[in-house]
């Protein structure tokens, strides 16, 4: 299904919908007498505040572990046979499968499952760059919670639950083509669908959810669940973010059991992301593309106060030119992993 900016806002390339929010937030960089360099201040503890050109591994590393999924990092130069021991060693201790996905990644491209040695030929040889290695975790409830801190009080301003595409055989149709008739159907699926036999014909009735992926760009939907908050959410989001007093501004991605759990403050973290987050509560099929700009634009001016307030911390920055070619060479490289691993599809 191609989309279109005639479609519903979810549904919109993302630097189309994107585009009001950069001039909103020049807008609050002239209002806060910033830089727009110096948002990254938000987020003095991370490379350039977290904005998809460093490394994730060394994002996660600034926090404590206890909450995070067991994660390591393939270096680039490492040889193919150094890469396939790497793997195999985690896998030793963590179990199959293993989840690999690039260390600068985004919108969750370029994402691979392996859960068994034997599959690691099909995929090793397409490993561009730096890769982590993560356990993976059972769990299909995934959510994502954004973490703002200013004038030294933390709160959480959005949850949303991710809804996996799923299908419901009806004993006719294969796995591929009930999969292309779904509504939130792109290009895309391939990076799941490949795990999948698509010639099988499900039972009627046969209910299958056909992704691990939490992006909405690879077809999950999201709802704003806010409501759901809970003083021991609060209590397990704020134990990671106490002992980084120079992180404030982004989303946290967990798993868990189940809502309960959630609401428990039982979860793990797979990854945190910084002042490039968009609070994805907005992108709930209910709001319109007004309300969806009204969240949007409420965070985009909490990360120039935020930066305006630690602006006094010490980075060292790159241009916006040096910041705009690297983001440029880093989306190409994902893209092209990305476009490998689709054309792996059975």
């Amino acid at each position: 299904m191609k989309k279109t900016w005639l479609k519903p806002y979810e549904f919109w390339h993302p630097r189309i919908f994107e585009l009001p929010f950069y001039f909103y937030l020049v807008g609050q960089c002239l209002i806060n007498r910033l830089r727009i360099s110096d948002l990254a201040k938000a987020n003095s503890a991370l490379d350039h505040g977290e904005i998809g050109i460093g490394s994730k591994f060394h994002t996660q590393l600034q926090f404590d572990q206890q909450l995070f999924l067991p994660t390591s990092c393939l270096a680039e130069d490492l040889s193919v046979n150094d890469k396939r021991q790497a793997i195999e060693h985690f896998a030793a201790e963590h179990g199959y499968p293993v989840i690999l996905k690039p260390d600068i990644g985004m919108v969750g491209k370029g994402i691979i499952k392996i859960d068994a040695a034997d599959e690691l030929n099909a995929c090793i040889d397409k490993l561009s760059g730096v890769f982590l290695l993560q356990k993976f975790t059972p769990y299909q409830f995934e959510a994502g919670i954004f973490y703002v801190r200013q004038n030294g009080k933390a709160k959480i301003t959005g949850i949303n639950q991710k809804h996996f595409p799923t299908v419901v055989g009806n004993g006719i149709d294969s796995l591929l083509t009930l999969a292309k008739n779904h509504y939130r159907y792109t290009h895309h699926w391939s990076a799941f669908l490949r795990y999948f036999d698509t010639d099988r014909v499900p039972a009627n009735g046969e209910e299958i959810c056909l992704s691990f992926i939490g992006s909405h760009t690879l077809g999950c939907k999201f709802t704003d669940d806010s409501n759901w908050l809970t003083a021991e959410i609060e209590e397990a989001v704020f134990s990671i973010f106490n002992n980084q007093p120079d992180v404030n501004f982004g989303r946290l991605d967990v798993k868990c059991q189940d809502k309960a759990a959630l609401q428990r403050g039982e979860f793990v973290v797979i990854e945190v992301n910084g002042i490039s987050s968009l609070p994805t509560h907005m992108f709930d099929p209910k709001y319109s593309v007004f309300d969806a700009y009204k969240i949007f634009f409420e965070h985009g001016k909490y990360l120039a106060q935020i930066a305006s307030e630690n602006r006094h911390k010490a980075m060292d920055l790159m241009s916006l030119r040096q910041i705009l070619n690297k983001v440029k060479t880093s989306q190409n490289l994902l893209d092209k992993t990305h476009s490998e691993l689709k054309s792996q599809q059975s």
